[in-house]
């Protein structure tokens, strides 16, 4: 990979995405800054820093992200580094009562445009073997909790994603690597960026009700900071500073927060396998013998069959 690299970031009018657009720029490289129309002009004061910019807006039709891949490419002769960022608003509310089509544009911002966004470069980063795509992922892929659901999903599903891209292009010399960050201070859980939303169902309000006031208490108190974790995950792309020497993970979770929250919750699903042994392993159609001597019995299975 080129030591100079060229990068096009989804979703750079504010937060991480503004954030990464001017670490990348300052580290030296070539950034090309895209947003959809509403906030161009906001994108389009990073030009002041060396950027070109684009107008992309991820849920727009596959062929038009090819039609906005190509123009990125003639840019500069290549992208190398392509970050899917955009698309990042909280839902809150209980699965139960959010609607199909409020559920589909959830999906359609935060996971299937990335999906198109990746699918759109890829052709080029095939071609000149190498490259890679990031993800700009989430603690809730691991931890979500009441009321988070569909924002949960869509990042667990997020990662499932790039997890299964990176070894579907790895032996063409790519990566493709899904950033997983804890609450860093950016404007994710404002008021703006959270979808307003009311219950519908009596039952749920008062949960509600007090998820959103978690999130006013928190909002401009998250214990993150972008500008360190920008900086990190240009390391991370470039396989400098802190990510030198480093073998570079599939998911890397990023945050004390997130650190601890993870944590915990793989040891709970590692006690929770150890615990659950004798009858997750009891299911096979034969048995080795050690594995029926872990279940405390002579061969067979202690579940009965149908």
């Amino acid at each position: 990979m080129a030591s100079q690299l060229v990068w096009v970031i989804t979703g750079t009018s504010s937060g991480i995405g503004r954030e990464l657009a001017s670490t990348a720029l300052k580290r030296g490289d070539k950034v090309i800054a895209t947003g959809r129309a509403r906030s161009l002009t906001k994108v389009k004061e990073l030009e002041a820093y060396g950027a070109d910019v684009l107008e992309l807006d991820v849920t727009a039709p596959l062929e038009e992200l090819r039609t906005i891949a190509e123009k990125a490419v003639a840019l500069h002769g290549r992208v190398d580094v392509v970050v899917n960022n955009a698309g990042s608003f909280i839902a809150v509310g209980a699965l139960e009562e959010i609607s199909p089509e409020e559920t589909l544009a959830q999906f359609n911002v935060g996971l299937f445009g990335a999906l198109n966004v990746a699918r759109a470069f890829l052709p080029y980063l095939r071609a000149q073997r190498s490259g890679q795509i990031i993800w700009i992922g989430s603690l809730t892929a691991w931890v979500g909790g009441p009321l988070l659901g569909m924002y949960a999903a869509v990042k667990h599903a997020m990662r499932g994603l790039s997890e299964s891209l990176d070894d579907e292009i790895s032996p063409f010399g790519l990566r493709s690597i899904c950033i997983e960050p804890g609450y860093f201070r950016t404007e994710l859980i404002a008021d703006g960026n959270r979808a307003p939303y009311e219950s519908r169902i009596v039952d749920y309000r008062d949960r509600i009700s007090a998820v959103n006031d978690v999130f006013l208490g928190l909002s401009g108190k998250q214990p993150g900071d972008t500008v360190k974790l920008c900086a990190l995950i240009v390391d991370i792309v470039k396989g400098e500073g802190f990510a030198t020497g480093r073998r570079i993970p599939r998911s890397i979770q990023i945050g004390n927060d997130c650190y601890h929250s993870v944590k915990t919750a793989l040891s709970t699903s590692l006690a929770t396998l150890e615990e659950w042994k004798p009858v997750i392993i009891a299911t096979d159609l034969s048995q080795p013998k050690d594995d029926a001597e872990d279940r405390g019995v002579n061969g067979g299975t202690t579940l009965g069959t149908t």
